[in-house]
């Protein structure tokens, strides 16, 4: 069998994977860019990738990602527009089979060798659970999500039995998770005076949680990840935990702001572990693009930039935020290079053109050109030529269509031509991605350039074209 070949397939790469030598996951702590923590937070929810792919193509995916060089894993009990799985009165099949679904991709995980993760949103509930207006929570700047209040009786009661029913089914189905990673924004908060201030609220309701975690996970630590937090929520945070919860939390994952490669680095409580948060969701900058709205992303200086400074800092690893495959390529450079195994984003991307693309080493030479020039062509058009000329041996690839359809959906903007834009918009999301209802962030419709218009449901084509808009 052609590994190369089998590598592109879903199906057959864990037989790929038994032939490759070696199959053993590699790391090479003495490279310079070595960091221990390296995970992958790849949330199964909004109709993305990880939520349509089977269990069997997750299990194959998450191989790769173990080969790419991440050594953790995590995913997000995520309630959005679900009811309670756990209630007799308001279950139904969409419930039951998302967390169904979930748990068989920890497995799937865990079983590749990589440590297990869970993201928690505290006071995040599900939909039949906020008919309750008397626990709403109340919301605020940076409070958003289908919150209720943890401060009223009957709010945490739903809170904490939520966590409970989810950390009894994941032990009960043999997972066995080795950190929880607590979110107070997004989602999360409530802006009542019996919450004020929410981040010592978010930090109090976490622990509370973490007991209950330990009773189905006894090994489990506590994380927390500052997304979105200011300041005054650090401070606060370190002032409660030196006197009501000194030595409790072992990690914090530090947010990177978009368009940055740096860090908050600010004081965390005494024995935590730093770590950043990494959004490899866009390429060198953030935009329409992020979320792959635009087909594959890929930030060949942002990433390694972000490397050093975590490097630099001290920091022990990171989180990165992932929302489907489009992002592949900054997974291979930013795992490459943490692992040890990759000097450098150029040795990063011929490996994945070797393993992934069935490139010779003249070939993974040209096509690690092309990859990066693809982020931001100067022509388009002689770009796909030479796109075209490497692809004839790799028929079949969903790793090179994505690069295809990002190269014509450049051009269609640049022409502004919204019709055709459309078009390849959709080829990529439904016949590369495989993809169907995209929800929320996710959807491409949400922050759509403004030349892109609707009329009686198809593109205004001819307004667009005017040069004065």
């Amino acid at each position: 069998m052609n590994q190369q070949k089998a590598a592109c397939n879903p199906i057959l790469l864990p037989l790929v994977l038994l032939l490759s030598a070696p199959w053993a996951f590699a790391q090479n702590p003495k490279s310079e860019n070595f960091l221990p923590a390296r995970e992958l937070y790849a949330p199964a929810h909004f109709g993305n990738a990880y939520e349509v792919m089977s269990a069997d193509e997750m299990s194959a995916y998450l191989a790769e990602v173990k080969w790419m060089g991440f050594n953790s894993y995590s995913d997000w009990f995520t309630a959005t527009d679900v009811n309670d799985p756990y209630s007799p009165q308001h279950a139904d099949e969409k419930s039951r089979s998302r967390f169904e679904k979930k748990k068989a991709i920890y497995l799937a995980a865990q079983e590749a060798g990589l440590a297990l993760n869970v993201i928690i949103c505290p006071n995040h509930v599900y939909v039949n659970q906020l008919a309750d207006k008397e626990i709403a929570a109340t919301k605020g700047r940076l409070i958003q999500g289908q919150l209720i209040c943890p401060s009223t009786p009957r709010g945490r009661e739903i809170i904490l039995a939520n966590h409970r029913n989810w950390f009894a089914d994941t032990a009960k189905a043999g997972i066995t998770f080795n950190t929880v990673t607590a979110f107070a924004y997004d989602y999360g908060g409530c802006a009542c005076d019996q919450c004020s201030p929410w981040i010592l609220t978010s930090a109090q309701l976490t622990k509370e949680i973490h007991e209950i975690a330990k009773e189905y996970h006894p090994q489990i630590e506590p994380w927390y990840c500052s997304w979105w937090w200011s300041g005054e929520d650090h401070q606060l945070f370190n002032e409660w935990a030196a006197s009501e919860a000194p030595g409790w939390l072992k990690g914090m994952t530090m947010h990177i702001e978009y368009n940055q490669t740096r860090p908050k680095n600010v004081a965390v409580p005494e024995g935590c572990r730093k770590l950043a948060f990494v959004h490899i969701g866009y390429g060198e900058r953030g935009g329409y693009a992020t979320y792959g709205k635009m087909g594959p992303v890929f930030g060949p200086k942002r990433i390694p930039a972000t490397i050093a400074e975590l490097k630099n800092l001290g920091f022990d690893g990171f989180q990165a935020y992932s929302e489907g495959r489009f992002d592949d390529v900054n997974k291979m450079v930013l795992a490459g290079l943490a692992s040890g195994t990759q000097p450098n984003a150029d040795t990063a991307l011929e490996a994945y053109a070797r393993r992934y693309l069935r490139a010779t080493e003249t070939d993974a030479t040209r096509w690690t050109e092309l990859l990066k020039q693809c982020v931001d062509p100067v022509s388009p058009t002689e770009s796909r030529k030479e796109l075209d000329s490497l692809a004839k041996k790799v028929p079949g690839n969903w790793r090179i269509e994505q690069w295809r359809s990002r190269l014509f959906l450049v051009e269609h903007e640049r022409a502004k031509n919204a019709e055709r834009f459309l078009d390849a918009q959709d080829k990529l999301y439904r016949d590369v991605y495989g993809l169907g209802k995209v929800d929320h962030v996710l959807n491409p419709a949400v922050g759509r350039p403004g030349w892109i218009r609707r009329t009686n449901g198809k593109p205004d084509s001819q307004k667009e074209m005017l040069p004065e808009q």
